[in-house]
């Protein structure tokens, strides 16, 4: 094992690693050290769990099912109330059930069921003759709790209060107060509707009076009444309409007719002509006499041939030829002058007919005219009637709707009286105690672990020292009181524990401490060496005695020197004379070989104190010190110093200049970071060497500060070879 040349520059344990791991063994050594705080923690949370619920009244629950329908029954077809109690739809939206809700828990209806119930004058809830209503229906509202049963439409209206039968009482109220705040809200709905259609049925009634009285008087003055004015529009439209195709027709036929006027004209006065035209060959009557006259033709021209033309037959014939064709011209200008007459008659139709339409036309204008006052005036009536016979049919449903007490909302199963209270739970609360308690106490272990800023472990010293761990010692001796018992037995047995029982935890651990020191310069051996530590009652003078102990048994020739002149205690624990010492030698009044004294320890010799001196820092200083020190070094192979503590005196300082090396120890759970940094840098700032620290007083057989494996694996290696040492009852070592 090496020794740091700087404590400076000694290593950081601490850093060593960049990733941090969790440890819960550490943890649970933490838990396990601090255990009285967990414990106690844990017994005061369960007591005051206990006391809590004690003292906390008794509460009970009532609760009321309702089922909320999305609408209320229809028991009129078609005919709708004022207020829909509802939405109207089949599946209820959240919106609406989430308002009901609000209502039940509504300060409104908290109150009109604390007046149902008189709780303001109830002297266990709201106080006899309390005048604030309003306070009282906010304490019933805080009461109660909604609960809506999951793809239902029930909800559940939980009453809590200090009397099972009251709390049944009130979740029953409330639940018909709330039917009753739905009925009266549709009730007020239709009687205010009512009233204000009563008000608008009156006014539009005037209102309709007037518009038709105008109207009247409009249609009077102008001719209107057995006709309507749109009727009349119509009528004359229809007439315009048939003149106009009558005319079309008329004047179409008098196109006609003047083409066959003017055929007629150019065949005048040529028969041949006349007879082209389609009135005169498709007339029967012309036409007989046209075959008559070729019949006569043809008989003139038979009897022309056998006789002369003063033939009586002849002449005769010639007659009545004559008489037919005068006839046939006589018929033709009669079927002329027939078509004259016809052509003119169109003629005359058309004119009658235009004049007849420019009639209508004026009456058309003069209507449009009428229409521009009349439309408003129908228009404000027929709206005005619109509106009094929808307000008139409204009125009447609701006169027949309105008094029906149908509603949404009815109770499906009613409050009954809890038997048994629901708070306090003593069982959750003690439960919930204790692990607050525990939780408590942990965290209350890991705070003061966070506090505890005394060095316990190996892992502690070379983190915040930074200098190597020489070794362990586990606590040595078994004094009730090593303060108050110092003498005697007791103190021997402590002292040289390592000596009585070679094959104790402890005298292994000495041995390796020796071993470690003797490691460190194998090349130039060390002879002396001071052992101190940072402050008194931390185990130096035990540990100087057991190395000391440890290395004459090792075979060399060992001197324990005490050089705490001001609470020497060598003496005492070898039960030696202390009349002589090293104090004495220094100062001359005795040699050295009269100063040493013999020890029961085979080549163990110790220079006890001697007087007490009135100035030991003094004394360390002269030369004479030195000489006394060299002339031991003559005499011993191995020479330990038992040092005064570094935070009281100097002299652990002198001392580590004078020697080989210092050992430093410090007691498990005791000794503060602060005071073994302050006696290293100390130690440094003089320049001498140390060693290392030993780690004193720690027991093994705790599990807390994980040295378990240490004790277990000694006394499975003792039990093997039938050596298992005994057990010694723990005390601290001085």
């Amino acid at each position: 094992m090496s020794s740091p040349a700087d404590p400076s520059t000694a290593p950081d344990v601490a850093g060593e690693g960049s990733e941090t791991k969790i440890d819960f063994r550490n943890y649970w050594r933490t838990i396990r050290k601090r255990w009285p705080f967990v414990v106690l923690s844990v017994i005061v949370g369960t007591v005051i769990a206990f006391v809590y619920t004690y003292r906390q009244p008794k509460v009970y629950e009532a609760t009321c099912q309702i089922i909320i329908e999305p609408m209320a029954p229809q028991i009129l077809p078609g005919a709708k109330d004022v207020v829909e109690l509802g939405t109207g739809t089949f599946w209820a939206n959240k919106e609406f059930y989430e308002t009901q809700y609000r209502i039940i828990q509504s300060t409104s209806v908290g109150q009109r069921t604390a007046e149902k119930l008189g709780l303001q004058y109830d002297p266990d809830y709201g106080g006899a003759g309390s005048s604030d209503l309003t306070a009282v229906g906010r304490a019933v509202s805080g009461q109660l709790t909604i609960k809506p049963l999951k793809d239902s439409r029930v909800a559940l209206i939980t009453v809590s209060d200090r009397k099972p039968q009251r709390a049944a009482l009130i979740a029953n109220t409330i639940a018909d107060t709330y039917i009753e705040h739905n009925l009266d809200f549709k009730l007020e709905g239709a009687r205010s509707a009512m009233s204000w259609l009563a008000e608008q049925e009156a006014e539009l009634k005037r209102e309709l009076e007037g518009s038709e009285m105008k109207l009247y008087q409009f249609k009077k003055d102008r001719n209107l009444l057995a006709v309507s004015l749109d009727d009349k529009q119509s009528m004359l439209s229809q007439n315009l309409a048939s003149v106009n195709a009558k005319l079309t027709e008329i004047h179409i036929k008098i196109l006609e007719l003047d083409a066959k006027k003017k055929a007629i004209e150019r065949a005048r006065n040529n028969i041949a002509e006349e007879e082209t035209l389609p009135e005169i060959r498709e007339n029967a009557v012309i036409a007989a006499l046209r075959g008559t006259y070729f019949q006569q033709a043809k008989e003139y021209s038979e009897l022309s041939s056998r006789y002369g033309p003063e033939h009586p037959k002849i002449k005769a014939i010639a007659a009545q030829m004559g008489s037919t064709k005068k006839t046939y011209e006589t018929e033709i200008d009669s079927v002329l002058a027939t078509f004259e007459k016809s052509y003119q008659q169109y003629v005359d139709n058309e004119r009658s007919l235009k004049s007849l339409m420019e009639q209508q036309k004026k009456e058309a204008i003069e209507l449009s005219k009428l229409e521009v006052d009349y439309k408003p005036l129908q228009r404000a009536s027929e709206q005005n009637g619109k509106m009094y016979s929808l307000i008139a049919s409204r009125q009447k449903e609701i006169d027949i709707t309105g008094p029906m007490k149908t509603n949404n909302v009815r109770v499906l199963e009613r409050a009954i009286v809890p038997g048994a209270p629901v708070r306090p739970k003593p069982v959750q609360n003690l439960l919930i105690g204790l692990l607050m308690g525990l939780g408590t106490g942990i965290a209350l272990a890991f705070a003061i672990e966070a506090l505890d800023n005394t060095l316990k472990t190996q892992a502690d010293v070379e983190q915040f020292l930074g200098v190597p761990v020489l070794g362990l010692v586990p606590i040595i001796g078994a004094t009730p009181n090593a303060e108050a018992v110092e003498v005697g037995d007791h103190l021997r047995e402590r002292d040289l524990g390592v000596f009585l029982d070679p094959k104790s935890v402890a005298a292994e651990c000495c041995r390796s401490i020796r071993t470690n020191i003797l490691f460190m310069s194998p090349d130039r051996p060390l002879r002396t060496m001071v052992v101190t530590s940072p402050s008194p009652q931390e185990g130096k003078t035990t540990t100087a005695i057991n190395l000391g102990v440890t290395m004459a048994e090792a075979g060399g020739r060992v001197l324990l020197v005490d050089t705490d002149m001001r609470r020497p205690r060598l003496h005492r624990s070898f039960g030696v004379p202390n009349q002589t010492g090293i104090s004495t030698v220094i100062v001359g009044k005795a040699t050295l070989e009269e100063a040493i004294k013999r020890t029961d320890v085979p080549n163990l010799d110790v220079l006890t104190c001697g007087p007490v001196p009135p100035n030991p820092s003094e004394l360390l200083h002269t030369d004479r010190f030195r000489d006394v020190l060299a002339d031991c070094a003559k005499m011993y192979d191995r020479i330990v110093l038992d040092s005064p503590p570094t935070s009281a005196v100097t002299d652990p300082a002198v001392l580590g200049n004078l020697s080989d090396g210092v050992v430093l120890v410090v007691k498990a759970g005791e000794t503060t970071r602060d005071s073994a940094t302050h006696a290293r840098r100390q130690l440094a700032a003089a320049k001498a060497r140390l060693f290392g620290v030993v780690v004193n007083a720690i027991d093994f057989s705790n599990p807390a500060y994980g040295y378990e494996y240490y004790y277990r694996n000694y006394y499975r290696y003792g039990y093997t070879y039938g050596n298992a040492p005994e057990q010694k009852a723990s005390t601290t070592p001085t």
